[in-house]
């Protein structure tokens, strides 16, 4: 069975709570809503990993494992803030006239923050494990998830000094000197669990990591 909300006659599967579009016209609004915040969370990424130091001990396989941990988190950060209430001038005229900007559906919203997070955790796995697959390493290995874990806590710590910051001003940002600092450390320390990760391979590594 399914439960029918009467406003939009959308659908919720009671096994995994998701939006089930129930014509083309609500699939397109929930598949260009899903569009529209994967380029949003991925072009912040983006935009955090141009204003890191240059020369930062890190090839581009990390970098680009990097940019997707930090897609994921202001994936997340954008989940966050749609439960908050909106009480700039902004939410207080679209919540004045609702019924000329119409009001986001909460289960639409939901199923596409999922289907991200997924696509996202999905990706993150893939590249890892393709990473490791080169240079012969056990992908599951306590070294290889030591390596990953390295490279997420430096997506959380540079995104939690990032976070409130829009694109077009991370250049100027007063924490960009903090940034610099945090980044360089803990970028080391992604080096330094690469290299303990090569090291534990039985076959070793098959090449040199390429240097970003």
């Amino acid at each position: 069975m399914t439960e029918t909300r009467s406003d939009d006659a959308t659908s919720l599967d009671p096994l995994d709570g998701l939006y089930v579009p129930e014509n083309e016209q609500q699939l397109r609004r929930a598949q260009r809503q899903g569009e529209e915040l994967d380029k949003r969370v991925r072009a912040w990424a983006e935009s955090a990993i141009r204003v890191l130091p240059r020369g930062l001990p890190v090839n581009s396989h990390e970098v680009y494992v990097l940019s997707l941990f930090l897609a994921q988190q202001r994936r997340l950060n954008v989940q966050m803030d749609s439960h908050e209430p909106d009480y700039s001038v902004v939410g207080a005229i679209k919540h004045a006239l609702s019924f000329v900007f119409p009001q986001e559906d909460p289960a639409v919203a939901a199923t596409t923050h999922h289907v991200l997070a997924q696509r996202l955790d999905s990706e993150i796995e893939r590249a890892c494990a393709i990473y490791c697959r080169d240079y012969g390493v056990d992908a599951k290995s306590e070294p290889a998830l030591d390596w990953r874990v390295a490279i997420r806590f430096m997506a959380q710590s540079i995104y939690s000094r990032l976070a409130e910051t829009e694109p077009s001003k991370m250049a100027t940002s007063p924490h960009r000197f903090e940034l610099s600092l945090v980044a360089r450390e803990l970028a080391t320390e992604v080096e330094a669990k690469r290299s303990e990760m090569m090291s534990a391979s039985p076959t070793g590594p098959l090449g040199t990591p390429e240097a970003a």
